[in-house]
């Protein structure tokens, strides 16, 4: 997961004092500045394709129209009702993480060390959101869920549409689909990946989602691929200047974050690379339309890092940062996940 540098951490590691010398209120005091951004970071990062909730289950589906018939003046059709759908659920982990150090540290270490102690507990929060954000997204069959931080409630959480034979929402432009058959977990034709592979995991969501803009998750190893596919336009790299008679796409590439950018176009989708996608995959989805995830929190804001301890029992002292979070799919229509290799 990309996330932006925190200045107020930099600036405690370009202090070459002790901790001690620096004031260990001082440090502590950007650290806490330091977490409060991280989540904020996060926040946007986030909020493309993932909708934050209390909720632990909701209902989604409801398939057929119903059908309007024809009669003579003395008729009467019989009554219709459209599917009832089906319940989501969405999961609910717990996650720790603690830093522990003696008084003789405090008083030896520079606040380097200690900057990058809590630089490296942010990271973990960052790597355990991707964790359960590819395991929601990426994982094809549904699962039962066990509350077991709440009640011990059986949840049933559902993947993107995978043929499991619910109740699927009708297309924007009134289809209705074979739940027993149509799934957004894609592979490629045949041979290598081509441009009619990519153009089909695009309809499989545009044919539900008719507003929005397309988004193409790709892991930087499919770069090269994507940049050589026909219906593909790159975005240029500022600095270049382009003379006249090139085509080429109306955005900017960026030049320093090579892990985490978007670059170019392909058919009406952008493309944007994305470090938390596996190699092999990529992640259509309509941004713009209903959040294919929901990332289910106990309460708001506790999805973020949250410090829930500070303990000191001479010559010991700890922190304890906590998360507790949990990733599904609600709108199961808005994604589709291609495999791009063999």
């Amino acid at each position: 997961m990309p996330f932006g540098t925190l200045s107020t951490l930099d600036t405690l590691a370009s202090s070459q004092q002790t901790i001690a010398s620096y004031g260990e209120d001082r440090a502590f005091e950007a650290i806490e500045a330091a977490r409060l951004a991280h989540n904020m970071i996060l926040d946007s990062l986030l909020n493309d394709f993932v909708e934050r909730t209390t909720d632990r289950q909701r209902r989604y589906g409801g398939a057929a129209t119903m059908k309007m018939e024809r009669v003579d003046e003395f008729g009467r059709v019989d009554a219709q009702k459209a599917s009832a759908g089906v319940t989501l659920g969405f999961p609910l982990e717990l996650f720790q993480e603690s830093i522990q150090w003696t008084r003789k540290y405090m008083q030896n270490a520079t606040t380097v060390e200690l900057a990058a102690q809590f630089t490296a507990a942010q990271d973990g929060h960052i790597q355990r959101l991707t964790n359960e954000i590819q395991r929601a997204l990426f994982r094809p069959t549904n699962y039962v869920f066990t509350d077991h931080l709440v009640d011990n409630v059986d949840l049933n959480v559902k993947a993107l549409l995978n043929a499991d034979g619910a109740a699927i929402p009708n297309g924007q432009n009134g289809a209705s689909y074979d739940a027993a058959t149509h799934t957004h977990y894609l592979a490629r034709a045949g041979g290598a990946l081509a441009a009619a592979d990519i153009s089909a995991a695009i309809e499989t969501v545009l044919e539900h989602h008719g507003t929005g803009a397309v988004q193409i998750y790709v892991n930087r190893a499919q770069e090269a691929a994507m940049r050589a596919m026909p219906n593909f336009t790159g975005y240029v790299d500022a600095r270049i200047i382009t003379g006249s008679g090139v085509t080429r796409a109306d955005g900017n590439l960026d030049p320093n974050n090579i892990n985490n950018r978007a670059i170019g176009i392909f058919d009406a989708a952008e493309v944007t690379v994305k470090s938390w996608i596996p190699a092999g995959y990529m992640f259509v989805f309509v941004k713009g339309a209903p959040k294919p995830l929901v990332m289910r929190e106990r309460a708001p804001g506790l999805g973020g890092l949250q410090l829930v301890a500070d303990d000191e029992a001479y010559p010991l002292r700890a922190r304890t940062l906590e998360s507790e979070f949990g990733f599904g799919v609600f709108t199961r229509t808005n994604g589709a996940v291609l495999m791009t290799t063999a």
